[in-house]
């Protein structure tokens, strides 16, 4: 897939994002190695791999479980499209037919 600008202002408007021509131009070369990564991972064959060869992460590498404060309701809410101070409103997607 050839990775362009006009893909890149795509792929931002769908994720809602605001790209100033400077950071469009600087994401082109970083998505196309993304999806060249991508690409290369779909192509493995992994109906023959054996699942206990891959080692588990060891303990170390993970960050330590600490209790954090969650977000604020009002903040989580800020960013969104539609809501009615609680719940995110959505197109109903599913309905009678």
């Amino acid at each position: 897939m050839d990775v362009t600008e006009a893909l890149v202002r795509h792929v931002a408007r769908l994720a809602r994002l605001e790209l100033t021509d400077a950071e469009v131009a600087q994401t082109v070369p970083q998505l196309a190695r993304i999806l060249a990564h991508v690409a290369s991972v779909a192509s493995l064959d992994v109906a023959v791999a054996d699942p206990a060869a891959i080692p588990p992460v060891p303990v170390s590498a993970l960050r330590p479980d600490v209790v954090a404060p969650g977000l604020e309701r009002r903040d989580v809410l800020a960013n969104a499209p539609e809501h009615d101070q609680v719940f995110f409103l959505v197109p109903r997607v599913l309905g009678d037919e």
